[in-house]
């Protein structure tokens, strides 16, 4: 091995971006991998692994670095190949291209590559070109995901360059800069059918969602649900799509039907159904303050008659239960990070049939007229 690859293995193996000719990223990372197959000396201490193809578009260098940290802390849960596609004004006129890889150590200091990222920086106008860097750089025989978490980048990107090879389609509602926007991923869910789409939003919501369901457990039971007269989503500021979904979530599961729409003077939403057993039912969709995780959710109150049935955070880590037949209590309220709710998108959560019929639900709730 000659100097300069030996120096550009050890830069391979701590996991150090290595600089390499656009068109030489496979012969690069193959001459690497055989390198550090030999490093191993047959023990079995390195493995090059991907259950996916992760392709993750950024704009800028500040969305880049926080892109490469997820990327990292994905590795030791699914392994990857991620591809990373930057915009950056700065870039020049030419595409550039780095390789690296993920280390992930073991108890008693062993270390295992489990998986690779490859980084193409251009400026503006080079997403053009992105579309065929993926296929060409794609593993064979794995599905290919994209994470499409900046509203920044071109959406031409995604909708003519990235969808055609797109197993599964990974947004992030609460990066949505308002509820118009769940329209425009009605469409895309529409568009990618039958391949499903996840949504980062979605499952942070999932804690929440199964506190409050939890309320109507045996032995109080749907009765509530089903002739409740007020429902109230308390939000913090700009968690307005969350909140929509979660209305929208037991909108599309107790079949209510979407009457009207009325801004409220706190800058909030109130809707007006008719239930299946032909009452009905107004909805508020309320900002407020207070402690909260990228939930972005504080509070879910469902009303029914007198009775009331309160999920409501205390901390950002607990959350205080009220129901008529019981003593209020604190529960922990559990919270993931990013690349937790990413590892959940692409197992068997980010199936889940369920939101495709929220999202649509939600961007008719957004298309009501909203009158005040």
């Amino acid at each position: 091995m000659s100097d300069s690859a030996g120096a550009s293995f050890e830069h391979f193996a701590r996991g150090e971006p290595i600089a390499v000719d656009v068109g030489e990223i496979e012969r690069e990372l193959g001459s690497l991998w055989q390198a550090a197959s030999h490093a191993g000396g047959g023990t079995g201490a390195v493995a090059r692994a991907a259950l996916w193809n992760l392709v993750i578009p950024a704009r800028g260098r500040e969305a880049l670095a926080k892109t490469k940290e997820l990327v990292d802390a994905i590795a030791p849960a699914v392994p990857v190949r991620a591809i990373t596609l930057c915009l950056d004004d700065a870039a020049g006129g030419e595409l550039s291209a780095t390789i690296e890889s993920n280390v992930v150590s073991q108890p008693g200091g062993g270390r295992v590559v489990y998986s690779e990222e490859i980084c193409l920086v251009g400026p503006a106008g080079a997403e053009a070109h992105f579309g065929a860097m993926v296929r060409a750089l794609q593993v064979p025989g794995v599905r290919t995901a994209t994470l499409w978490m900046d509203a920044a980048m071109p959406t031409s990107l995604l909708t003519r360059e990235l969808l055609p090879v797109t197993r599964r389609l990974i947004v992030d509602t609460a990066s949505c800069s308002g509820p118009l926007q769940l329209q425009d991923l009605d469409r895309l869910a529409a568009r990618m059918h039958p391949r499903p789409v996840a949504d980062l939003g979605w499952l942070r919501l999932a804690s929440f969602r199964l506190l409050f369901a939890g309320l109507f457990d045996p032995p109080v039971g749907g009765g509530p649900l089903r002739t409740a007269t007020r429902l109230a989503v308390r939000h913090r500021a700009g968690g307005d799509v969350s909140a929509l979904l979660v209305v929208a979530w037991l909108g599309q599961l107790l079949g209510w039907r979407p009457l009207s729409s009325v801004k409220t003077s706190d800058g909030g939403l109130r809707f007006a159904f008719d239930r299946p057993d032909g009452g009905s039912l107004e909805a508020f969709v309320i900002p407020s303050a207070g402690a909260c995780d990228q939930s972005a959710i504080l509070a879910i109150e469902l009303t029914n008659g007198s009775d009331e049935y309160v999920v409501s955070r205390e901390a950002i880590d607990e959350a205080r239960l009220q129901l008529p037949i019981a003593p209020a209590r604190a529960v922990k309220l559990d919270s993931y990070s990013d690349a937790d709710i990413c590892v959940a998108a692409l197992g068997p959560r980010g199936r889940d049939p369920l939101f495709a019929r929220c999202l649509e639900y939600a961007g008719r709730l957004w298309a009501l007229e909203h009158r005040r």
